[in-house]
């Protein structure tokens, strides 16, 4: 039975690499900061290792010897500048962390989860050898999320066997936080308009699948992109009103617009210190139009494309059982 460590694993991605892993018999060992919380998700599915990422010397001991894998999803996803410090703690300098201890406990694979955010606005298709833009970015995540994969790369330059993927936009099953936030806030009815960004949504389970998938397969030191159809934000948000039996979202709102609303609500926030109503970085997400392709991933590693109708639809079948919309 191999044994894997898992990072992120409460979040929304991680509990579906959970099953996954589970369903192929690993011994899983998650970093949890609150156990009582994750049992409620897990039970005696997993052993719980409880610290935080950034705090090695307060987990490390607990994690055992001899793992086969480190599958690294925690990261800090916030979208305030305000809290750009935090989130490089968390991005990168507990990424750095994590591989050391990878390297001390001669760890067999280390599984990266970055984003395709690192490679930054593009004209033409991305693909994993476009160059990567997000050491430059303003926005804190995607700035740390690539001086993450950095270290990453760092490592397997000193011998360290490991592999990175990069998941674009994230829809299905267990979200409730994501994108499954618009879907939340349209069947409200208190969604003031519709994003006018565009990209590729990709299936969570089927990331998951991936994700173990680049254990199996991936080459050490190669990049992965787990993809989806592309899509404007408004066919998203079209495919949940059809399944939810709503109308039609509200035609998109002018990426001008949104970003001088942004702006507004920033400065506004500068006299306050309460958090934006809409932050600069989620005007930028929001408007973000960026065609990822899959084809390397496709082909190594054997991962699937879902159709978007496939998963908004199981997002909104969780958000219904969840009683969120």
């Amino acid at each position: 039975m191999p044994t894997a460590f898992v990072t992120g694993a409460t979040g929304f991605l991680g509990r579906h690499l959970i099953d996954v892993l589970t369903e192929e018999g690993w011994d899983i060992h998650i970093l949890v900061r609150d156990r009582k919380a994750a049992e409620t998700l897990f039970g005696n599915r997993v052993s719980y290792v409880e610290g935080r990422l950034s705090q090695p010397t307060g987990y490390a001991s607990k994690v055992p010897n001899k793992i086969e894998a480190i599958f690294h999803l925690a990261a800090n996803t916030s979208t305030w500048k305000a809290e750009s410090a935090k989130q490089r703690i968390v991005n990168v300098d507990g990424t750095a962390a994590l591989l050391q201890m990878a390297t001390d406990k001669d760890v067999g694979r280390f599984i990266h989860c970055s984003s395709t955010s690192v490679y930054g606005i593009h004209q033409e298709p991305v693909k994993e050898d476009t160059e990567k833009l997000g050491a430059s970015s303003w926005v804190s995540y995607v700035h740390t999320k690539t001086f993450a994969e950095r270290k990453v790369k760092e490592a397997t330059w000193r011998g360290m066997d490991a592999v990175i993927v990069n998941p674009t936009h994230i829809v299905g099953k267990y979200d409730s936080h994501n994108w499954a936030r618009l879907i939340i806030r349209h069947a409200k009815g208190d969604l003031p308009g519709t994003p006018p960004g565009a990209g590729n949504f990709a299936n969570a389970r089927a990331v998951a699948e991936g994700i173990v998938a680049a254990y199996h397969k991936g080459r050490t030191g190669e990049n992965y992109i787990l993809g989806g159809p592309y899509a404007t934000m408004y066919e998203f948000l079209a495919l949940a009103s059809e399944k939810l039996g709503l109308p039609e979202p509200k035609n998109p709102t002018p990426a001008f617009l949104l970003k001088l609303a942004a702006e507004f609500f920033s400065l506004k926030a500068s006299f306050s210190g309460k958090r934006p109503t809409v932050t600069r970085e989620e005007a930028y997400f929001a408007c973000e139009t960026v065609d990822a392709l899959s084809d390397r991933a496709v082909d190594e590693l054997g991962y699937r494309i879902v159709p978007l109708e496939e998963s908004v639809a199981e997002c909104v079948d969780y958000l219904k059982a969840e009683n969120l919309v």
